[in-house]
């Protein structure tokens, strides 16, 4: 399986605890995304890892920080 950067940057302002909607416009499924700058520690996992996400991706973040992050298919 062949893993590709799937979008642009996209930039995202992370709450600690509150969910996120990644709207990617990709139309299929997401197979991950790359956190590749973010302004203060923290992480994302996916808020519920079984949910279609061909039109979205929600994350919910570990911490407060702005962040860019692509999405792999």
């Amino acid at each position: 399986m062949k893993t590709e950067i799937s979008t642009h940057l996209i930039e995202v302002d992370a709450q600690n605890g509150i969910p996120i909607e990644v709207r990617h416009g990709m139309g299929r499924q997401v197979g991950g995304w790359l956190v590749v700058w973010q302004d203060a520690p923290g992480a994302f996992y996916a808020t519920n890892p079984d949910a279609d996400s061909s039109r979205a991706l929600m994350l919910t973040p570990t911490g407060s920080f702005r962040a860019r992050i692509v999405l792999l298919s």
